[in-house]
């Protein structure tokens, strides 16, 4: 299989759902890669940049490319934009919802972690919600807005979850601070003395109070949603096998067989 430059961007650094595209039609690959692209270009936003200024500089770069494509103007000369821009006259996808994603994005350059388990699964909902909405609109499927949002915040928070390693080394924590206060632990503390153990233990409280919110009785119709839900199955299933310990080396090298698993789901 050939891929694009939006596909080997996926395939690279977004996997899981670099996966989900290829049990897509083929027609509508190349523009889900190109949609999770312009995702991920902009949600490495507080990567790359030194400052929170140069990070809403580079946001606002992404929100003129995409009004300017709305306004009928040519795209710009950018391996992401250019593809994007046809995706979106191909398939009608709404402006409001990239804008949703692109201010999202901006919570994270402000380097302050969720004030409690509640602020985690809004700030999981706003960066995940519209995407999986404008994915599924690429592929042609429909679903209950209740279901995109429940589906797409589970996975994103046992993403966030996952990610803590990775996290860490950009000093950066996500965290709900009540529970990591009610644990005696800081954002200070975890940098300064890299309480794995602690953070391990802060974890499993968050995946105990996930369980919580999630519904086990949604109704999913739409394949697309369906799929993605099975993937969200499978890293809870792999987080738990590790009792939560996403510092095992193991455990970072991601669920083995998920494209079997989720070929049979």
């Amino acid at each position: 299989m050939t891929l694009t430059y939006s596909g080997n961007l996926i395939r690279q650094h977004d996997p899981d759902r670099f996966l989900l595209s290829l049990f897509s039609s083929r027609k509508h690959r190349e523009a889900l890669w190109t949609l999770f692209a312009f995702n991920y270009e902009i949600a490495k936003t507080r990567e790359v940049v030194t400052e929170q200024t140069i990070g809403l500089i580079r946001l606002q770069w992404w929100r003129d490319a995409i009004a300017e494509i709305y306004a009928g103007k040519e795209a710009r000369q950018h391996e992401v934009v250019m593809p994007l821009a046809s995706a979106i006259k191909q398939y009608d996808l709404p402006k409001e919802l990239f804008d949703n994603l692109i201010y999202a994005r901006e919570f994270d350059l402000e380097g302050v972690a969720p004030a409690n388990f509640k602020g985690l699964i809004n700030y999981c909902e706003f960066t995940n919600a519209p995407l999986m909405q404008l994915a599924l609109m690429i592929v042609g499927e429909e679903e209950a807005e209740g279901t995109i949002k429940a589906v797409s915040t589970h996975y994103g928070v046992l993403g966030t979850l996952r990610a803590v390693p990775y996290m860490l080394s950009q000093g950066r924590v996500m965290l709900p601070t009540d529970v990591l206060q009610e644990n005696s632990l800081s954002e200070k503390k975890i940098l300064d003395f890299n309480k794995k153990e602690d953070l391990v233990h802060i974890i499993r409280i968050l995946v105990s109070k996930l369980q919580e919110f999630q519904n086990d009785e949604l109704l999913i119709k739409s394949k697309f949603i369906h799929k993605l839900n099975a993937l969200t199955v499978i890293q809870a299933r792999h987080l738990s096998k590790f009792d939560c310990d996403v510092f095992d080396p193991k455990f970072q090298q991601g669920a083995p067989m998920r494209a079997l698993k989720l070929w049979f789901c």
